[in-house]
């Protein structure tokens, strides 16, 4: 046995798997379209990451709901690539069939998910059906309050949009008094009550403002600071004396030492003194309804729901002032009733309203709206979520560098953590897919009945099959071998398309014939017969007469008795019938390797068997002078 020899065996075995490979791949990418696998096993994947790994029945159910709202977000439904053409939506049509892709398997009124979700994308849809951000900005809000409250003390908003700032007498501790108040009245405390100075008033007046255009979203925590602290400099000058050596430059340069301890150079020290921008422990908090952050939001929360009902009210009027106008607008007048009206009608009336009422009103009324909706799915929310988001915060505290990027660092953290859960998940599901592709491989080597100890035999004893098949491999790969190689996958779709030629123009040792079959169950050799006239059925007939040791058939055998045989030869060999399965289980095993892998080593092969060609003559030199 040589070389030679055994390359070419070599090359007419892997050849043979790289042809099954490729149809093994197709039904395998098929199958995986039709049932949607990768969808299906990110979405359980997403399941297991959130639930922790407990598989409680009511835990479970949570963490179901909470991915199937995830995959109502807008954000994964934009990844979710649906098709449009007329074949490919028939296609699509034609999934939903099989049950896991009815509609809802991915979310309200969805039948297909992604397949892929990136990271970030996961970690933005997360945190904001949690509600963080709204979360973040409320708590924020309640403590820029807390933080004017603490600099210039309580006041009172009259019916025309002015402040009033209570007496002397009226106030009933320093806290409602405010610093600035306090420093003020400590030191000139003959000065006239400070409830009446412009300048003061001016000063509440201002944080007013502030604090409204913060509730109304037009102004950032950073830029609300900057103006508070403006607006105390311009307090300090207004009541700054014009002569230094007066009685009032000791407060200025107190007010002065105060305002520089609170906001610092830049303002970041109000911020953090202040509290006014969350921490991240205080942040994971949010989601946990018994904790100290979490019912100091809820308060703040409790407080403008006290405020609704007039504009509640407000609203109600104006959709019944709309519901009678509309019912008056016809002829003759109608006597409709709210209750009366399609959900999209009442929405329309309502929506109406709601641009009717202020801008302040607006953003309570949208505010608590929010904080309901973000309650609502929070009750619902698995604890191993609320545990998740603890440690990541933690992780992430010991990485912020900037307040400002205490809520991106979280998102990054989340990030990762997905991330890193969907490296394992890629495992689990190559393995799980290497399992189906064994599957497949010995389906389509029992379909084809290619066994591989029967290829094995044939190559080696069969001379001319050998070398059909190794010039046939060795004239399919060597376009590839030669320049600049395209890519693995337009090579293996470029020897695809030249697989039928293949099989029509090669007989392979594969596939149920007589002759393999006879060869495969090691039957005595029938009586010759005349190969120019003999018919297939006939072919069948010698063999099973052979194997069986019987006369053979005088008529045709059908499909189904044709299986009833060959199962009566597979009992009558058993030794051979077994060696067949053990066969098609080691093709199994060799298919379910890629055509990647088959085509690689079928390159190496083709190779080394070239580098045995005779080399060019060299050319002939003349003889020196």
């Amino acid at each position: 046995m040589n070389l030679p020899f055994v390359l070419d065996v070599a090359i007419g075995l892997v050849f043979i798997y790289l042809i099954l490979s490729l149809l093994a791949s197709e039904v395998q990418e098929l199958i995986t379209t039709l049932l949607q696998w990768r969808a299906k096993h990110l979405k359980e994947s997403i399941e297991i990451l959130l639930g922790g790994g407990v598989e409680l029945s009511e835990h479970q159910t949570q963490v179901k709901t909470l991915v199937d709202e995830l995959y109502n977000d807008p954000l994964l439904q934009n990844v979710n690539q649906g098709v449009t053409g007329g074949i490919a939506r028939w296609f699509r049509q034609f999934t939903k069939l099989f049950p896991g892709n009815r509609r809802g398997a991915y979310g309200e009124e969805l039948a297909t998910g992604p397949s892929y979700i990136a990271p970030e994308t996961f970690a933005t849809s997360l945190l904001e059906r949690l509600g963080i951000s709204k979360l973040i900005n409320k708590l924020t809000e309640v403590r820029l309050e807390k933080f004017a409250t603490r600099l210039v003390g309580i006041y009172k908003v009259n019916d025309n949009g002015g402040v009033e700032i209570p007496t002397r007498q009226e106030i009933k501790d320093n806290w409602e008094a405010g610093k600035i108040r306090q420093i003020v009245e400590q030191a000139n405390p003959d000065q006239a009550d400070l409830s009446t100075d412009s300048n003061f008033v001016g000063l509440v007046t201002d944080y007013h403002e502030i604090l409204k255009d913060f509730r109304i979203k037009q102004a950032t925590l950073k830029t609300c600071v900057e103006r508070m602290g403006e607006s105390l400099d311009r307090f300090i000058v207004a009541g700054s004396p014009t002569n230094p050596e007066a009685e009032g430059v000791p407060l200025i340069g107190r007010l002065k030492s105060f305002k520089l301890g609170i906001f610092g150079a830049d303002n970041e020290r109000a911020i953090v003194s202040g509290g006014l921008r969350p921490s991240l422990s205080e942040i994971a908090d949010m989601v946990n309804q018994s904790s100290d952050v979490y019912r100091e939001i809820t308060d703040a929360y409790a407080t403008v729901k006290t405020k609704l009902p007039p504009i509640n009210a407000k609203i109600d009027d104006s959709v019944k002032a709309q519901l009678d106008a509309y019912n008056n607008s016809e002829d003759p007048p109608l006597t409709l009733k709210l209750s009366d009206l399609t959900n999209e009608q009442r929405d329309l009336f309502r929506n109406a309203a709601i641009r009717e009422i202020s801008e302040e009103e607006y953003a309570l009324y949208q505010d608590y709206q929010s904080y309901v909706e973000i309650q609502k799915g929070l009750g619902k929310l698995p604890n191993a979520v609320r545990e998740s988001l603890a440690v990541l915060a933690r992780r992430a505290q010991t990485r912020v560098k900037q307040t400002e990027s205490d809520i991106n660092q979280l998102r990054e953290e989340v990030s990762l953590w997905f991330d890193r859960s969907m490296s394992r998940t890629s495992g689990v599901y190559k393995r799980n897919a290497k399992g189906v592709a064994i599957l497949i491989g010995i389906t389509i080597a029992s379909f084809t009945n290619s066994d591989t100890f029967h290829v094995f035999n044939r190559l080696s004893s069969d001379e001319n099959l050998r070398q059909v098949i190794t010039k046939r491999a060795s004239d399919v790969i060597s376009p590839a071998t030669s320049g600049d190689r395209p890519p693995l996958r337009q090579e293996l779709d470029n020897i695809r398309n030249q697989t039928d030629s293949v099989l029509r123009n090669v007989a392979l040792p594969i596939s149920w014939n007589p002759a393999n079959l006879s060869k495969q169950f090691d039957c005595p050799p029938a009586a010759p017969i005349n190969r120019d006239n003999v018919t297939s059925e006939q072919e069948w007939a010698t063999m099973f007469a052979s194997c069986l040791n019987r006369p053979p058939e005088e008529r045709d055998i059908s499909f189904f008795k044709k299986i009833g045989l060959t199962a009566q030869v597979a009992f009558r060999h058993p030794w051979e019938a077994f060696k067949m399965l053990l066969g098609w289980v080691l093709s199994g095993i060799a298919i379910a390797m890629g055509a990647p892998f088959w085509f690689d080593l079928l390159n190496r092969f083709v190779n080394v068997r070239n580098t045995g060609n005779k080399p060019k003559a060299a050319p002939e030199q003349s003889p020196p002078a």
